[in-house]
Formats: structure tokens, C-alpha cells, sequence
């Protein structure tokens, strides 16, 4: 998987493409990991991920965006999906995820502010995601 970032109002876009997949060593996995433990450190906490350059996306896959929002979530932090292809949106309704995420339908609604920084939201999702960690 391959990961570019940018900063869109004050949120840092991830943009995913490849696989977000179970793979031996979680080869697919890691960058993902690493991105989010690079931008905590570089005290960026608000985070979309644009998911419209993701092939393949699997429970394992879903299990580490809801890592990644945990571990942002105890920063103060949020993270956002953007552009779930309809097969995601679909894992995320059956699996209970999208009332976890915020997510935004098309990059376009997030440069209009869609997703503001934390500092200023009362929007946060009021659900124990530990169940899904």
C-alpha cells in the first residue's frame, strides 16, 4: 500500500492506494500504522483517509482504521474516512462502523469544511469503539 499525505483545512489527508489487507508480517498494514504514529509525533491529530485508491480492503483492514481512530481519539485527535467505494461502505454499514466514523462522501465536502479540527468540534461519535480494537 501507498500513502500520500496532504493538509486540507487544517486536517491531514491520507490518501490510500493498494491494499489494506491481512498479509504475512502485515506488510499491507504497516505504512498505515507508521503514518499515524509519524504525524502524532509531528502533533498532527485531525485525519481524513481518502479511501478511493484502495483495490482491496478486508476485515483486517478495517480493523486497523479503527486502531488508528483509537489511537488519535486518546490524542484529542479524529480521524474521518473520505470516499468509501460502495463495497467499503457497505463493510463499514453491515460491520456497525459508519455510525463509528465520520466520513465524508467525496473530497470535495471535505475542502468545504466538512470536517472541521477537533479543537473546534462537538461532533465527535459518542460510541465505545473498544469492541472493535
Amino acid at each position: 500500500m501507498e500513502i500520500t499525505y496532504r493538509s486540507v483545512g487544517g486536517v491531514t489527508l491520507l490518501d490510500l492506494t493498494g491494499r489494506l489487507t491481512v498479509s504475512p508480517g502485515e506488510v499491507e498494514v504497516a505504512p498505515l500504522r507508521t503514518a499515524i504514529g509519524e504525524l502524532m509525533t509531528a502533533g498532527c491529530v485531525d485525519v481524513a483517509i481518502n479511501l478511493a485508491g484502495l483495490t482491496h480492503l478486508d476485515a483486517r483492514g478495517l480493523g486497523e482504521l479503527v486502531v488508528a481512530m483509537k489511537t488519535l481519539r486518546l490524542r484529542g485527535g479524529r480521524l474521518a474516512l473520505v470516499a468509501p467505494a460502495p463495497r467499503v461502505a457497505k463493510m463499514l454499514a453491515v460491520t456497525g462502523l459508519d455510525a463509528v466514523f465520520e466520513r465524508c462522501d467525496t473530497e470535495a465536502e471535505l475542502r468545504g469544511g466538512a470536517l472541521r479540527p477537533s479543537s473546534n468540534s462537538s461532533r465527535r461519535a459518542q460510541v465505545d469503539v473498544t469492541a472493535y480494537a
